[in-house]
């Protein structure tokens, strides 16, 4: 939360982090590969920061979301959906 903070009070990084980390044809992160060209599932750690410090940023630093939900919220409400399909 505190790194989230203090992203959410440089509004150009904060920007360039939510356009650069976003997902591939196959549903890994753009920006976060290793040498060896290995990516992290999106939304990464870094996404997932960048989307908190929005939300703090533009709710007068509440770490509530708004009313726009975050990728995080969203992919787990698809994998509970998806979990009650097969129940």
């Amino acid at each position: 939360m505190a790194l989230a903070n203090i992203l959410s009070e440089m509004p150009d990084l904060l920007r360039r982090t939510l356009d650069e980390h976003t997902p591939d044809a196959q549903g890994y992160c753009r920006e976060c590969r290793d040498a060896s060209g290995v990516s992290a599932a999106w939304p990464c750690v870094t996404r997932q920061l960048a989307e908190e410090a929005e939300n703090m940023a533009g709710s007068g630093r509440s770490p509530v979301a708004t009313e726009r939900p975050s990728v995080a919220g969203r992919r787990r409400a698809r994998d509970l959906s998806s979990s009650s399909d097969l129940l």
